[in-house]
């Protein structure tokens, strides 16, 4: 994965992720992204844990607890009509799955020195989608 910085958007995973969106602009698209971080119960893969991560924070943009100010994410969420209820409980679980369990992105940033950065960006969202 390349990595840019800490932010959910900051790799290259999620950027892919954001383009494939983009093109198919459906809230099915996130329901399967975290669906996907629980289909392996032992590990969870670096490109299912950072797609996780920026579909989450997308979430937090739709229902207005964000600070991403980035005019493409308010228009893809726009085309994606009203957002499912369970969705954001969804996006919770598969935070934490990620941020506490075995995944590959939590070591990545546990191994990169920048893990406080991206453990706040975490609570961050994780607080957004508590209500």
């Amino acid at each position: 994965m390349g990595v840019w910085s800490s932010g959910p958007f900051d790799n290259d995973d999620a950027a892919d992720f954001m383009m494939e969106l983009e093109a198919e602009p459906s809230w099915d698209v996130l329901r399967d992204v975290f669906k996907d971080v629980f289909a392996h119960e032992d590990y969870v893969e670096l490109a299912e844990g950072a797609r996780a991560y920026a579909a989450a924070a997308l979430v937090t943009v739709a229902i207005g607890k964000s600070d991403v100010s980035a005019q493409d994410y308010y228009m893809i969420v726009g085309d994606m009509g009203a957002m499912p209820e369970d969705l954001p409980g969804l996006a919770r679980s598969a935070v934490k799955r990620i941020s506490t369990g075995d995944s590959e992105i939590r070591e990545l940033y546990l191994d990169s020195g920048s893990y406080s950065e991206w453990a706040g960006i975490i609570a961050a969202i994780e607080k957004a989608l508590a209500g």
